[in-house]
């Protein structure tokens, strides 16, 4: 089968897709479009995006049905190349979306190709008509002038497309693999020194999993204007969103860029490869519950940063402060671990987990995920062993195989390499299936390293830290439950004054109590807060006190 895009205009952000299908006589043919793409577990409705939507024989419309929100279905009234017409709009820019504009075309193929049942596995071949000053990015194979060939449906939506004036190239090599970078957009940073870094991480993945069954890999960068931080795996390349672009000049911003980057390198492997049963391979068209968000997610979370100290391009001291405090500090800002396990929140993604969502209702699979993973490496390391070493068993046994897993086979894996199966049992029980507090466990283990953390309280935000609320530009964002507050004031109430109930006193004499003015609503209410001084929402901070001891192991010198 062959696809044809075109635009007939760059900036309306349409484009015009034919698709040329031999057919025979009385074929019943469905049309099932994504309602989901890989990398991100909520319905994205593409099919939402399409309009003008025929079918052509011989310049001849047939008769077709749409049999569900994204599924069309047609019957074959005898032999022939039947063409299905259709116009998608190309204006979601982000690492999964597809954008078009009068500088470049970037296609994500999930976004509005077709799998045709019963012949997924066929070859695919597209030709896409891009200007000649275009230079064109994407692990597709090149068939010919602007063609393009996929081996299958599922290679087609796992492989990008973008094609850009204004796009520059770099490369390196580690083995026997030449990983592509393609940078759209403006530049302000040292590409050889980013070069560098990328080749350190690269060296240290491929070491832990011991291959890299790719000849290329494209990292493919969209350098934007705005602000944006996005990034999404695919088998062969990754698309990272990023910006502002001129803040890259910023070591603060550049190390977000390193990190997403080394990040979804971590998934070439794993869910790319090691990927649970569900989506063995992926069924895009409906929703497919996984339970296993902590090793999809987590893991990844936790192992994309620590390599990047075992390459060197963070010391200890940096990845405390500036991974470790933060994973800290996200989690226990908030209580949604009281309420929700991480396999419950995996399973929840569908529901609300790329979004705030309600208050203290769930945990992120990528921060919560990254703090479970930090301590089964930790017990790993005490066993003489590693989260790393797990992961190659998960590569050998599961990922390189095409075999799908279980969370339990993970969990399986893990024990095999601890010396007390009942204790780990309890922390899968605990921290991965239940909801127990984490901290008090994070706590004792990095103690045992040479690592402490410590709970600080700001003398300047008694507000926060004495009555539970937390503020943001003036309005309420934050509320303890365990508060006064969480009575008497709601989210985004917004403050308009502060004093005591005399109105005499200060925040500096909470014992006092406390008498808001606030807008609610557009209604301004007074709200009498009783007197407190709680104690809560601490800056967590980890000082290291023996910097060898954790080094030593993490970094990878003792394994």
């Amino acid at each position: 089968m062959q696809y044809s895009i075109s635009r007939n205009s760059k900036t309306s952000q349409f484009i015009q897709i034919t698709l040329k299908i031999p057919c025979k006589s009385n074929e019943n043919i469905h049309l099932q479009l994504a309602a989901w793409r890989p990398g991100r577990y909520e319905l994205a409705n593409y099919s939402q995006k399409i309009r003008a939507f025929e079918v052509v024989l011989k310049g001849e419309k047939i008769h077709f049905s749409k049999i569900t929100k994204d599924l069309w279905q047609f019957v074959a009234s005898e032999n022939g190349i039947y063409e299905i017409n259709y116009e998608f709009h190309a204006s979601q820019m982000d690492a999964g979306g597809s954008w078009s504009d009068d500088r470049q075309l970037y296609l994500n193929f999930t976004n509005f190709i077709f799998e045709v049942s019963g012949r997924e596995s066929e070859e695919i071949f597209l030709e896409i008509d891009v200007p000649q000053d275009y230079k064109i990015a994407t692990p597709l194979f090149s068939h010919s002038e602007k063609k393009w060939k996929a081996e299958s449906y599922q290679h087609l939506i796992d492989s990008p497309f973008l094609g850009s004036k204004d796009l520059t190239h770099f490369s390196y090599k580690t083995l026997s693999t030449t990983f592509h970078l393609w940078f759209n957009g403006e530049k302000h940073f040292d590409v050889d020194r980013l070069i560098s870094v990328f080749k350190s991480f690269t060296k240290i993945q491929i070491e832990a999993f011991g291959d890299f069954p790719a000849e290329d890999y494209h990292f493919i960068f969209q350098l934007l204007p705005y602000w944006h931080y996005h990034g999404v795996e695919h088998q062969f390349s990754t698309v990272i969103t990023f910006g502002p672009a001129l803040t890259l000049g910023e070591e603060s911003q550049m190390r977000e860029l390193i990190g997403v980057s080394s990040h979804e390198l971590y998934h070439f492997w794993n869910v790319c490869r090691i990927r649970p049963k569900g989506i063995t391979p992926y069924n895009l068209a409906k929703e497919v519950y996984l339970d296993s968000g902590i090793v999809l997610e987590g893991v990844t979370t936790y192992m994309g940063d620590l390599v990047l100290m075992q390459s060197g391009y963070f010391s200890l001291e940096e990845y405390c402060v500036e991974i470790l405090d933060k994973l800290l500090q996200k989690e226990f800002n908030s209580f949604g671990w009281q309420n929700q396990s991480i396999v419950a929140s995996s399973l929840d993604l569908w529901l609300d987990g790329y979004k705030i969502g309600i208050p203290d209702k769930k945990v992120s699979i990528y921060n919560r995920g990254a703090l479970i993973s930090l301590c089964l490496d930790l017990m790993l390391i005490k066993n003489y062993s590693s989260l790393s070493d797990v992961m190659r068993e998960m590569w050998l046994g599961f990922g390189k195989r095409g075999v799908g897993y279980e969370l339990a086979d993970f969990e399986r894996l893990v024990s095999n390499k601890l010396d007390n199966e009942v204790k780990f049992k309890n922390f899968f029980n605990q921290f991965v299936f239940g909801t127990e507090d984490l901290l008090p466990l994070l706590k004792a283990l990095f103690l045992e390293f040479g690592v402490e953390i410590t709970e600080t309280f700001d003398k300047n935000d008694p507000l926060l830290h004495d009555f539970g609320i937390k503020m943001v530009e003036g309005k309420v964002k934050l509320i303890h439950p365990k508060s006064d507050a969480y009575q008497k004031l709601m989210l985004e109430d917004r403050i308009l004054q502060v004093g005591t109930s005399d109105m005499t006193m200060s925040l500096e004499n909470p014992e006092k109590g406390l008498l808001l003015v606030i807008e609610r609503y557009g209604r301004k209410v007074d709200v009498q807060l009783e007197p407190e001084k709680l104690n809560v929402y601490p800056k967590l901070i980890s000082k290291i006190k023996e910097t060898n001891k954790l080094t030593e192991f993490w970094v990878g010198k003792g394994r």
